[in-house]
């Protein structure tokens, strides 16, 4: 999920959609200013998102054209309407008018639509069928029909699968210091969770998500795991947005989506967000999809970093953020 697709040209337009979005023609919160902020900082836009005024959708589509660019302001806009807690109906009806006009077809609208009219069973009836859909297709990928089965029966019934993997994982312990699988065996280790092939432990199919964690450097509380979804997000190249709205829904929304981590509320910080979601889009490696970071866990964690082309993090407008075009 790239953040820097459109034109200089174009940016100023973007921009007055998404405060539309996130405001509608009244007055913009904080937290949605700082949103604006950071995008405008990602994509390098002079002018300051507070001097914004709303736009008709009619006249977005004039200076918006391509599906993909298009796709990515329907989702961007999206992320804007759901900066507000509760969601309001007046931002709710500018994605989807948005997304009606651009002829974009996402289901995070309806996610919106739900959220705005408070029928939260809805919303997450819909993002797990996104979420489900994109990790079973990858399970799939890699184990074929015993993947998603791996992945349901440790998810939810806290099943030990992937057993003969157990003793490669466990190995890593023997690296030298400072190795990444060294790093990855101590985080696991260090927070009581479970490799593939113990009881309760993750799956192989997702135990890129905590080696990811560890050459992101991204924590494991509530606002880590922000980042770290954020960073999926950029970094994914199919679909990548689902993890960005995951993470918002269940630590900025308080919706519980997942059986492992409890819900929180208010804690979507626009520019740390973004600038993951941009530092995953410039990574060189997709590590969601089929990676194979075994090559990579004997090196120390920085050669790691640069063989995956892993930029460091910085906070949206803490210094200027180079646009990946």
């Amino acid at each position: 999920m790239d953040i820097a697709v459109f034109s200089p040209s174009q940016l100023h337009v973007v921009l007055r959609a998404l405060r539309a979005a996130a405001a509608g023609a009244g007055p913009v919160s904080a937290d949605a200013l700082a949103f604006l902020e950071a995008f405008r900082s990602i994509t390098g836009h002079p002018a300051p998102a507070d001097a914004l005024d709303a736009i008709d959708p009619r006249i977005v589509a004039d200076v918006v054209p391509g599906a993909h660019p298009r796709k990515r302001l329907v989702q961007l806009a999206a992320v804007a309407a759901m900066v507000s807690r509760p969601v309001r109906r007046e931002c709710a009806d500018y994605v989807r008018a948005l997304a009606d006009v651009l002829q974009v077809r996402d289901p995070v609208v309806g996610v919106v639509d739900a959220l705005a009219r408070g029928r939260r069973l809805r919303v997450r009836m819909l993002t797990m069928r996104r979420m489900m859909r994109v990790m079973m297709k990858e399970a799939w990928r890699s184990e074929g029909l015993l993947g998603p089965l791996r992945v349901l029966g440790a998810t939810w019934l806290r099943l030990t699968v992937n057993k003969d993997r157990l003793w490669s994982y466990k190995k890593l312990g023997l690296l030298p210091e400072g190795t990444l699988g060294r790093e990855f065996w101590a985080h696991v280790t260090s927070r009581g969770f479970g490799f593939p092939g113990e009881l309760g432990g993750i799956p192989q199919v997702v135990a890129y998500h905590d080696v990811g964690h560890v050459l992101t450097g991204y924590g494991t509380e509530p606002e880590g795991e922000i980042r770290q979804g954020a960073f999926q997000a950029g970094n994914r190249r199919e679909d990548g947005f689902v993890f960005l709205q995951f993470v918002l829904l269940q630590f900025h929304h308080g919706m519980k989506l997942t059986p492992i981590a409890p819900a929180f509320t208010g804690l979507f910080d626009p520019a740390d967000v973004l600038a993951a979601v941009h530092r995953g889009a410039c990574c060189g490696v997709d590590i969601t999809h089929q990676w194979d970071y075994w090559p990579l866990l004997a090196k120390p964690l920085a050669e790691a970093r640069v063989a995956i082309g892993l930029r460091p993090h910085v906070r949206a407008g803490a210094e200027a953020l180079a646009p990946t075009g």
